[in-house]
């Protein structure tokens, strides 16, 4: 958050975002401010939760989510969060910690908000606090010193509350080792996919067999609303001529962003994969090694074309692209990829190099060292930088009073040939999933676009471009096409419905037969159907191979020699069905246990806290006098 802060200081985003400097307790979702005059949205007690406090804490849960998701963040996702009554009751429970507080005697002191702030780096100069630059960026954000100090002392005394209440935990032994016991316990399968794509050819639709398809399942073919608009679009690059950039700004730009122009070292490289999995049985990982071995030799002779055999040999996903992996720094890969690598000098090859994804025939390719960018390098990016946060601010000025203006015409070209902007029209119908060619538009944005009425005018939307005032010209009612006019995307639906239908029942005959001869193998030799075999996995560290996670790994972890078989095949993600079988299970490696000690300990007391934690504001609110003056 700081970082963001600090790239956009002077951006009207934050201008109006009235509390993102600093998120101490990010839980709470945001600061607030009460008015004594505002309305009233909840009563806790014998205090008030003001409507005003809802909607900045509401639109700040919004923003996170935002920021989270970026543009797939869907209005349907958005009820499925359910923020509104997120919002209410991260105000509810505010307002009891902070209450708990008072009673615990754990208020954070005025010298508790003295140290905290001498601490944020956003206000330091040069790594000591500067009283000017705290002042400036408070103001900068509408808020004076007072109000942020108090708000601090809030939310430092909530976090006092919760680390109180959370150090009542403690983790026994017995929870760790049975929490090892259940995490690291290896299993084997065996198993077998069966595709419904195998089975297309068999489907032959008739004619009749499709149109009754089309009847039941209408729905799904039914195209949403579609609309026309007229567009106005105030473009923040037309004022950049307008605004003045010193040498002294861009300079603090830079010292505020250091981190961002400084470059850790990289190298690119290029790598051959031999896949074994790291718990993989000595005889496959002797049979992996010696065949990576062959190949290390064939690389390391003269004129030999690495990126054909690494696409030759790689079992890595950057096999198609000659195992290119890019420019990377120290941190992206596993320790012994980047020791191995960051070794090398351009143009060398490694020996064999072992890492949980199996061995590695690594080639360097190319080596940037560690560097800090000069300033001269980026001023004119920095100066640009600068100047679009201010032409943003003066074309969101000039957007909104131009929409006020189009609201008050009910005319968005008679407003825009008052102001002399240029209106365009969207050439095709457009519908609330999809962005506007003329102008890309953010979802939220479309949301709004879509609640107008016929003729209605929007506010001024931000786009990437600067602002955006639309006008509904038309609008078309969610329409059934006609059959013919999606016979071809029907045919396709149908086969694959009845295809699905014939591989899920080709995979509950080979079960049942498995069951009967007690061997999938057998079984699946019978149908000529191939069977494949995991390496020994566990919760913990599961086989990549079989795509499978949640509650069907648990339901493989049921399986025992008396019971080997599942009741039913999987399902896996509608790709494939899946039949499997134990093959052995066995106690985890004692040694394990010490190693891993630390990390499970780690998790247990995490979870044990948060779980605490969580009863006790269950707690405080069911003995809470509630009551809901205003509806959600």
């Amino acid at each position: 958050m700081l970082n963001v802060f600090r790239k956009h200081a002077t951006s009207w985003l934050i201008k109006v975002a009235l509390f993102l400097i600093v998120i101490v307790f990010i839980f709470w979702g945001g600061y607030s401010f009460t008015s004594r005059d505002a309305t009233r949205m909840a009563r806790v007690n014998d205090k008030f939760i003001t409507i005003a406090e809802y909607d900045q804490t509401y639109n700040n849960l919004v923003e996170m989510y935002k920021r989270q998701f970026g543009s797939t963040l869907s209005e349907d996702m958005l009820r499925q969060l359910n923020l509104r009554q997120q919002a209410l009751n991260m105000l509810i429970q505010k307002y009891l910690v902070s209450e708990a507080a008072h009673q615990l005697g754990l208020t954070a002191t005025a010298q508790d908000v003295q140290q905290q702030i001498l601490e944020y780096p956003v206000f330091q100069k040069e790594g000591v606090f500067d009283q000017e630059r705290y002042v400036r960026i408070l103001q900068q954000n509408r808020m004076s010193p007072e109000m942020f100090e108090q708000q601090l002392r809030e939310d430092l005394s909530i976090r006092n509350v919760e680390n109180f209440i959370k150090r009542q935990t403690v983790v026994t032994e017995e929870e760790v080792v049975a929490e090892f016991r259940f995490g690291y316990s290896p299993i084997q399968i065996s198993y077998a996919e069966i595709e419904p794509k195998a089975f297309v050819g068999q489907v032959v639709p008739t004619d009749e067999a499709l149109q009754e398809y089309f009847k039941k399942h209408k729905e799904a073919y039914k195209e949403p609303e579609k609309r026309k608009f007229s567009l106005v679009l105030i473009k923040t690059d037309a004022f950049l001529q307008d605004v003045p950039v010193g040498p002294d700004e861009i300079e603090q730009y830079y010292t505020d962003n250091k981190d961002k122009y400084h470059k850790e070292a990289e190298v690119r490289a290029r790598h051959i994969l031999f896949r074994v999995d790291e718990n993989a049985p000595e005889d496959e990982v002797a049979k992996a090694k010696a065949e990576a071995g062959k190949v290390l030799e064939e690389v390391r002779q003269k004129d030999a074309d690495f990126a054909q055999l690494a696409e030759k040999y790689s079992q890595g996903p950057t096999a198609p692209k000659g195992g290119d992996l890019g420019y990377f720094t120290r941190g992206q890969m596993v320790p012994p990829f980047t020791e191995a690598a960051f070794a090398l000098k351009p143009g060398e090859i490694s020996e064999l190099v072992r890492t949980p994804f199996g061995f590695h025939i690594i080639k360097v390719e190319d080596s940037r060292p560690e560097r800090t960018i000069p300033l001269e390098e980026v001023r004119s990016e920095i100066e640009l930088t600068l100047k679009r946060d201010q032409a943003r601010d003066i074309a969101f000025d000039k957007a909104r009073d131009f929409a006020d203006l189009a609201y008050a015409e009910g005319d968005l070209k008679k407003a825009a040939q008052a102001h002399k902007f240029s209106v365009t029209e969207t050439k095709d119908w457009v519908a609330q999933t999809e962005s506007l060619p003329e102008a890309p538009a953010s979802p939220q944005a479309m949301k709004e676009l879509f609640d107008l009425p016929q003729n209605g005018i929007s506010s001024s939307l931000e786009v990437p471009q600067g602002f955006l005032i639309a006008q509904v010209d038309a609008v078309k009612a969610p329409e059934v096409p006609k059959y013919d006019e999606v016979k071809g995307k029907v045919e396709q639906d149908y086969k694959a419905q009845e295809s699905a239908k014939l591989a899920q029942k080709a995979a509950a005959e080979l079960l049942a037969q498995a069951r009967k001869v007690n061997s999938l193998e057998r079984a699946a030799a019978e149908k000529k159907l191939d069977v494949k075999k995991s390496a020994w996995f566990s919760r913990t560290e599961p086989d990549r191979n079989l795509r499978i996670g949640g509650d069907v790994l648990n339901k493989m972890f049921r399986l025992n020699e008396a019971a080997p078989f599942p009741e039913e095949p999987l399902d896996v993600n509608g790709q494939f069905f899946m039949v499997y079988q134990l093959i052995g299970k066995k106690e985890p490696a004692k040694e394990d246990l010490a190693k891993n000690r630390t990390q499970i300990q780690q998790r247990l007391q995490t979870e044990k806290e948060n779980q605490l934690w969580q009863a006790w504001l269950d707690q405080q609110s069911s003995q809470a006098d509630i009551e809901m003056i205003q509806e959600l």
